[in-house]
């Protein structure tokens, strides 16, 4: 896999990127699991104020490779959670104390 990390982007949204990047991208729908992940992912960007936008999860598909279904559903979940609409996160624990913990590492 070619790295193309943009410079100029959040090193805490880079991060969080970087874990959407290790899921299955060439699904054209995430799985459950890799649903929950992202939503409670954007949902805590959010939280401490660094919040990821659709432009930067779809510039990274776009770099990277990914199914445009996944990235277009990713980014979709991006923009809303930046938009403060109301997301339902199904599976909440599957977002882990360790990749919160690598996130905050980066504020």
């Amino acid at each position: 896999m070619v790295n193309f990390k943009d410079k100029t982007m959040p090193a805490v949204i880079d991060k969080a990127l970087d874990f959407i990047g290790g899921m299955d991208t060439s699904a054209s729908a995430p799985q459950s699991m890799d649903e929950s992940t992202a939503k409670g992912m954007f949902k805590y960007l959010k939280e401490i104020g660094v919040p990821a936008s659709a432009e930067d999860v779809t510039a990274r598909g776009a770099l990277e490779g990914w199914d445009a279904g996944f990235t277009q559903k990713v980014a979709g979940w991006a923009e809303k959670i930046e938009s403060g609409s109301h997301i339902v996160i199904k599976n909440p624990e599957y977002f882990s104390a360790y990749m919160r913990e690598q996130l905050r590492a980066l504020v």
